[in-house]
């Protein structure tokens, strides 16, 4: 069958869908490997950056890196959370600007804030800097020296004054200049974007993080000391209910079913906890990759073995040492 344009049009969107995905779900894999489960801005003066995201992925910049956590967190990945709001150049995306207060008359920057006098004898007005002379205050009308407010003098006001063209104002407008492109605009014309922190939802932690390399590591561990090992099997309990776990190992009579925790989450250890009461293995263990100091004291209590390590450096010997108190 010949293919019609459209029929190639939805092929490609469809590769195309497809390698977005791939490129999300890499992205977040190597997150997650490394240990990052929260993405927070930073400012330059090229604009927001997520500095481990493009870390990871570097050949994306990263005007792309934020339009894909965008996506990611419409479709449940992430959750975002606000931080603030910055104003940013309309032209190059620059949050290094700065505003002016310019005359609403002649446009000129050169305006100030001021008090207008009054000389309570000759009725003059003017703003203050008109009646300073030296430290004195003197009416430029009459030009009496004037030393005790409310008897000689009193402020009538405040308000801005031009010094280019001496037009007196309530309200300056303000512009902005950014400092990156040179561009002058109004507030109308600027950008005010939102600044957002992403977290990696536990779902997708407990997810993409099945496939990590530290799983292959204990497996080999377990497998030199003589045990049967399974990754991610279903066990069923007592109960009659299928239970997920990251790793099953068997010999003999032994058997030891274990869970890492990517988080430190003590719902990891609560969940364990359930799936342990129901299967009743020999011995359940937990492996912790957080920083987090909670499972540790509720292994305690609920006779489950906490491995606590960041990386794989660690985790032999203190298996080994775990297999050896176990025979």
């Amino acid at each position: 069958m010949k293919q019609t344009p459209k029929m190639v049009q939805d092929v490609q969107k469809i590769q195309i869908d497809a390698q977005d995905e791939d490129q999300e779900q890499g992205l977040l894999r190597k997150l997650i490997k490394k240990g990052v489960f929260e993405l927070k801005p930073s400012l330059n003066k090229l604009g927001v950056h997520y500095v481990e995201a493009e870390e990871t992925w570097k050949d994306v910049d990263s005007t792309q890196v934020e339009g894909i956590l965008k996506n990611l967190e419409k479709k449940g990945a992430l959750k975002s959370k606000f931080i603030d709001r910055v104003l940013t150049c309309p032209d190059c995306g620059s949050p290094e600007v700065y505003s002016k207060y310019t005359c609403p008359k002649c446009n000129s920057h050169n305006v100030e804030y001021t008090e207008l006098l009054e000389h309570m004898k000759c009725g003059c007005i003017g703003s203050r800097d008109k009646f300073m002379k030296g430290s004195s205050l003197v009416c430029p009308g009459c030009q009496a020296e004037l030393t005790e407010e409310a008897i000689h003098y009193r402020v009538i006001g405040n308000c801005y004054q031009c010094e280019k063209c001496g037009y007196r104002f309530d309200k300056p407008e303000i512009i902005h200049f950014c400092q990156k492109c040179r561009r002058t605009f109004k507030y109308q014309e600027a950008k005010y974007i939102k600044i957002i922190a992403y977290k990696i939802t536990d779902e997708t932690v407990n997810d993409l993080g099945r496939d990590l390399p530290i799983l292959e590591n204990i497996k080999k561990i377990l497998t030199d000391k003589g045990f049967e090992v399974q990754l991610h099997p279903q066990i069923t309990g007592a109960s009659g209910v299928q239970h997920p776990f990251d790793i099953l190992a068997e010999k003999n009579e032994t058997r030891l079913v274990i869970d890492i925790s990517i988080t430190g989450n003590k719902n990891d250890m609560i969940s364990l906890l359930g799936k342990k009461v129901d299967v009743n293995p020999t011995k359940a263990l937990i492996i912790d990759l957080s920083n987090l100091d909670e499972l540790t004291p509720l292994g305690k209590v609920y006779d489950i073995t906490v491995f606590k390590t960041i990386n794989n450096h660690n985790l032999p010997n203190q298996f080994e040492n775990f297999l050896a108190a176990l025979d």
